[in-house]
């Protein structure tokens, strides 16, 4: 009478079993990575457009007007008016859009947290939105580009109305080093006339 075959992983098949799961995780992190990022890529275009699409909505309602904080004046101390700001800047676009999901990149892990870095209060957007110069003297931003004395001196394609809240280098968040959207050396951002492009970024500056 012969003795049952005793069953189970003797313990080189079980290294050997080890070795090939962590083989097939190395192959498949890289490219779950990639699908992931190239997805909030993605999303984030998507925001930015609907967030545009919501801007030129509210400057039709305002005589063509971009909205507070793109159109921000200073004084002569460099102050900004009281009505100028990020909030009622986030205010005019939920007007529009009515998702405030739009104004948050996927890739932020600030996103909606009381936190003023890379330029921008993450509380209210993950996007830093671009504004005509500091001086009313330069003109207003509106819909047909930044207007002075009547006559459009930036077309709207060519003036950027916002972009990703990063370029590229970290910034110190609670003694760590951090950085806010992400897309692996490229930043997204959208123009006044609403065309969105993808841009390189390096040592913190757009490559054209």
């Amino acid at each position: 009478m012969t003795k049952g075959r005793r069953s189970g992983f003797t313990f080189v098949e079980l290294l050997v079993v080890i070795a090939l799961a962590l083989m097939l995780m190395v192959i498949i992190l890289p490219i779950y990575s990639a699908a992931k990022a190239r997805s909030q890529k993605t999303t984030c275009l998507s925001n930015l457009r609907q967030v545009g699409m919501a801007i030129q909505l509210y400057a039709q309602d305002n005589d063509e007007l971009l909205p507070p904080w793109m159109n921000r004046r200073h004084d002569e101390e460099g102050n900004t008016s009281p009505w100028d700001s990020p909030e009622l800047l986030c205010t005019a676009v939920y007007s529009k859009s009515k998702d405030p999901r739009v104004m948050f990149c996927p890739s932020d892990a600030y996103a909606r947290s009381d936190i003023e870095v890379f330029g921008v209060n993450h509380k209210f957007s993950s996007y830093f939105f671009d504004m005509k110069p500091p001086d009313s003297d330069d003109g207003t931003l509106t819909i047909t580009g930044l207007v002075k004395c009547s006559i459009v001196v930036v077309p709207p394609a060519d003036y950027l109305m916002a972009r990703d809240s990063n370029l590229g280098k970290p910034e110190d968040v609670d003694g760590r080093r951090a950085y806010g959207c992400q897309h692996r050396g490229i930043i997204n951002a959208i123009y006044v006339d609403l065309h969105v492009e993808s841009k390189k970024v390096k040592s913190g500056q757009i490559v054209m």
